[in-house]
């Protein structure tokens, strides 16, 4: 047996811009930008705040080493404040024959970053204090 089609049911599926469907993506992408861009948000904060971390862990270990070595208090402080973020606060602590330096700041997300709380991020280095005399 063989079917014949019928020329008036023929049944035609607009295809380009006057397709039926063709705000459905438009609104697809309008629920899922907002989405996108928070996760992006998301990511920049956390590697701003994870390299701000090392730059605190940095700056630690720049100050217990000068201060290891004998260096003058404001001057391992002056050092590890050129190496820390902005705004940071250095602490120096000598305990016995070690020398514990610490670095504290607060990092701020990168857009609207005063508008937003910040986190607190911090870095300290332990050093043993060097033998021998001052210099």
């Amino acid at each position: 047996m063989q079917m014949r089609r019928r020329p008036d049911r023929t049944v035609r599926v607009p295809i380009g811009p006057c397709s039926n469907q063709s705000g459905m993506v438009t609104a697809e992408f309008a629920v899922v930008l907002p989405a996108i861009v928070f996760a992006l948000m998301v990511g920049l904060v956390a590697v701003a705040t994870f390299a701000m971390r090392v730059r605190c862990s940095d700056a630690a270990q720049v100050g217990a080493r000068l201060a290891a070595r004998g260096e003058p208090a404001s001057e391992v402080i002056s050092a590890a404040t050129r190496v820390a973020p902005p705004g940071a606060r250095v602490h120096v602590a000598v305990r016995g024959d070690e020398v514990e330096v610490s670095v504290d700041a607060v990092a701020r997300p990168p857009v609207l970053g005063g508008l937003l709380p910040g986190f607190d991020v911090s870095g300290s280095f332990s050093e043993p204090v060097e033998p021998g005399p001052p210099p």
